[in-house]
């Protein structure tokens, strides 16, 4: 009787796998440039603080249901700032933390959308003063879109805050973190 259960059970979850009710799993590794296109402001009128470009790289997970999925993601960045009038830079480094939702067309465009949780994991400045302090951890969302050839996956993403920054110790202007991260990846 218990080998009839088990058969049963085994035929019910390959016609729910076939009817695509159970959803597939793919992972993948990605990396590329990350620049922020932030409009920094400072207090201090002598200062001016432009953005460089940076790197990203990371993991993810996708669980699809057909077109639709859920894509949880680990991701590592590292940016440098300008400071212009004070001649110094500022390094940030953060971990995002974004959970997407997932629509595919075609089998290999797809658009990406959801939170993104952040968290700085290092804020130094190399001039006196330069300080940034930022409310940690701190929500925002995310909106991109990837293209998947073989497993090789291209991807854009823009990645925006819901609350401002202090920069230099101050908040002024539209002082939050965006970023434009452009990269490449590998699916398994």
């Amino acid at each position: 009787m218990k080998r009839f259960f088990i058969v049963m059970i085994a035929l019910m979850t390959a016609m729910q796998a076939q009817a695509g009710l159970l959803p597939s799993l793919k992972w993948g590794v990605k990396g590329g440039m990350d620049y922020q296109v932030n409009n920094f402001q400072s207090a201090v009128e002598s200062i001016d603080i432009k953005s460089n470009t940076g790197w990203y790289a990371g993991a993810h997970a996708t669980l699809n249901w057909g077109m639709l999925g859920i894509r949880p993601e680990l991701i590592y960045s590292q940016n440098n700032f300008n400071l212009e009038g004070i001649d110094g830079t500022i390094k940030m480094n953060k971990v995002d933390l974004p959970l997407l939702l997932e629509l595919r067309f075609l089998g290999l465009l797809s658009l990406h959308a959801g939170p993104t949780f952040n968290i700085m994991t290092n804020t130094s400045g190399t001039s006196e003063g330069a300080q940034w302090d930022i409310k940690r951890p701190t929500i925002g969302y995310a909106a991109g879109v990837e293209v998947e050839i073989w497993k090789i996956a291209i991807s854009a993403r823009y990645n925006g805050a819901f609350e401002e920054s202090e920069v230099l110790g101050y908040t002024t202007g539209e002082n939050k973190i965006s970023t434009i991260q452009i990269g490449i990846g590998f699916n398994f």
